[in-house]
Formats: structure tokens, C-alpha cells, sequence
């Protein structure tokens, strides 16, 4: 038996139960992975709350993806990034062995049918779903990295951010927003990040001009960037896709993660891992690697469930620097 965290029914973190489940065998095209670390996002705590804002992503998958509707079928499990040792491989699968290192996120639209999750002790993935972990990363650092790496490098695709471009990132101090600042300034462009006052310095450090958030952010933004502001990327909400339009930008040189019909309706990209490509997990994993990019853990927890939950309580309070990481590496 293994221990996975799971929930029964929508709602905060107290909805959040760990349990014993049977040991799961891969089929063909899977492997089983011993999880070592796992990465929690914003969207997963969305996910067992129940948000309507998922609905909205599910109802425009739906359209193309029908099979992919919103399922309020439980129990559920929690999380998608992780990292651990391959410990059995199915059928039909290239390039995988036992004993490999490797880092992963469960893919698919949240609120989907899946019921997976990676707060478990071990977890049968699609091969897919899987990237070798480049030897230098720690499992804490790379089970940080699926998610924001996908929806970053989506994001910056979907914008098509060049060496030429002056971005504006909302939120550039949490996981998406520093991991796309500092992919967007590896490509050359130029960024200023809107955090608040006391992470200065922190954004400073990656190479990002700050910007504090709140009243007179635009001219503040005007006075801070050392050109014409050419995109922005909206990584919280609120009234940041406004602020893009204030700036001068048409709707298709402001993306959000963030979706709303009224957003849509303006032009502006809903973007995020929906335009993520194959190789790029394994892409980032390898600038962590080598020193180009950097992943920022505000904290780690243990694998216990009323430490998972306080997890989940800090990060829904939001203003979490960088990301916050499971360890089951002693569980």
C-alpha cells in the first residue's frame, strides 16, 4: 500500500484526506515513478476548491476536447509536478529504465476526468508525462519546475517575445512570473516585474527591472522601463489585462493566465501551458542545470497531511516567493 493525499468533496484545505491505496502497475506506454518531491501551484488548490474559473477552462477545451468536460466525480487526488525514481516500466516504453531520475507533470486541463495526482508515494504516469532529471537538480528543485516551466514557456510562445521586446510581468515574483521574466531576459528581452514593494531586490537579483503593484502603477511602469512597452503578460488577474491596454497594447500583445469572457472578447491571448510544446520541460530542467535559470523554493514540507494543508493555506494566501515543494524523499 501507499499513502496519497486526496479529497471526497469541494473546498479548502480541510477537504484534503491522506489515505491507502494499492500499489498501481504501469501499462504499456507508462512507467511508475517513486516521488521523491512534489511541486504545488495555485491551480491545484483551485482545482479541489471547486473554482468556477476552471469551468471557464473547461467549457473552452470542451469545445475541441468534449471527452475533457469538467467531472465532479470523487474522490480525487492532489497535484501534478513531481520528481523521483523510475521503479517499473510498462509495455512499449523507449528510453526509460529502472533506477532513472526523472522529473514530471500530469498533464490536461484542470478539472478534467483525471483522477492522478502527485502528492502520492508512488505514481504510474504516460511516458509522455516524464523528462530524464539532469543530475545537478536537487527532486526538491525539479519538482518545482513542470507546471510554471510549461505555462512560462507557453506563454512567451503565444506572445512571441523576441530579444526586441519590453515585457511587463504581473505577479514576476511567484513561480510562473520569475521563471518567465528570466526566460524572456535569456532570450534578450527586457522585463519589468510588478510585485510588491518588499521583493525589490529579489527581482532585482534575477535581472528584472521592479515595479510595485498598486495605485499609479502605470506611470510607474512608464517612469521604470528603459523603452516602449511591447507586451504584457498577466500572471494574477484583476486589472492587469486593463493595465495592458492603458499602455498602448493591442489585445494580441497581452497574454493572461487568467481567463474571463470579457478578456476573450477583447483579444487578448488566453495562453498559458495550453500552449506548451513537447521538449519543453526538458528544456528548462536543463537551463536550471546549468546555471542560466534559476528555481526559487520559498519553502518545503513534509509529507503529512496537516503539514500539506498549511501548504496549501500559505499558498492561497498568495505573496508566495517562488514555490513551495512537498518532500516525500523521507516519508
Amino acid at each position: 500500500m501507499i499513502r496519497v493525499v486526496q479529497y471526497r468533496s469541494f473546498g479548502g484545505p480541510d477537504v484534503l484526506e491522506m489515505v491507502d491505496a494499492p500499489v498501481q502497475e504501469p501499462g504499456d506506454r507508462e512507467v511508475r515513478v517513486v516521488v521523491k518531491a512534489a511541486g504545488l501551484n495555485p491551480m491545484d488548490e483551485k482545482v479541489f476548491g471547486g473554482s468556477r474559473a476552471l469551468r471557464v477552462v473547461g467549457f473552452i477545451d470542451a469545445l475541441s476536447k468534449p471527452a475533457q468536460w469538467f467531472s465532479p466525480s470523487f474522490p480525487k487526488r492532489v497535484g501534478r509536478d513531481f520528481a523521483g525514481i523510475v521503479d517499473a516500466v510498462g509495455g512499449r516504453v523507449d528510453g526509460f529504465a529502472v533506477g532513472d531520475t526523472v522529473l514530471g507533470t500530469l498533464r490536461g486541463a484542470p478539472g478534467t476526468r483525471t483522477k492522478c495526482g502527485s502528492l502520492a508515494e508512488r505514481l504510474v504516469v504516460p511516458v509522455g508525462d516524464v523528462v530524464h532529471k539532469p543530475e545537478p537538480l536537487s527532486h526538491e528543485s525539479a519538482a518545482a519546475l513542470g507546471v510554471v516551466a510549461r505555462t512560462a514557456c507557453g506563454a512567451l510562445r503565444e506572445l512571441d517575445v523576441q530579444s526586441s521586446d519590453v515585457v511587463v510581468i504581473s505577479a514576476a515574483a511567484g513561480g510562473v512570473g520569475s521563471l518567465a521574466a528570466q526566460l524572456a531576459i535569456h532570450r534578450g528581452a527586457t522585463v519589468v516585474g510588478i510585485a510588491g514593494e518588499s521583493n525589490a531586490e529579489f527581482l532585482r537579483s534575477l535581472g528584472i527591472v521592479p515595479v510595485a503593484y498598486g495605485a499609479g502603477i502605470r506611470d510607474r511602469i512608464l517612469a521604470a522601463s528603459p523603452g516602449p512597452v511591447t507586451k504584457l503578460l498577466d500572471c494574477y488577474g484583476g486589472d492587469y489585462v486593463q493595465l495592458g491596454l492603458s499602455l498602448g497594447l493591442r489585445g494580441s500583445a497581452v497574454g493572461t493566465l487568467v481567463p474571463s469572457p470579457g478578456v476573450i472578447l477583447r483579444g487578448v491571448r488566453f495562453t498559458g501551458s495550453r500552449h506548451a510544446r513537447p521538449g519543453d520541460l526538458e528544456a528548462v530542467a536543463g537551463l536550471v542545470a546549468d546555471g542560466a535559470v534559476k528555481t526559487v523554493l520559498a519553502r518545503t514540507f513534509p509529507f503529512e497531511i496537516e503539514a500539506v494543508r498549511d501548504a496549501f493555506r500559505e499558498l492561497a494566501a498568495g505573496h508566495v516567493r517562488g514555490k513551495l515543494v512537498v518532500n516525500l524523499a523521507t516519508s
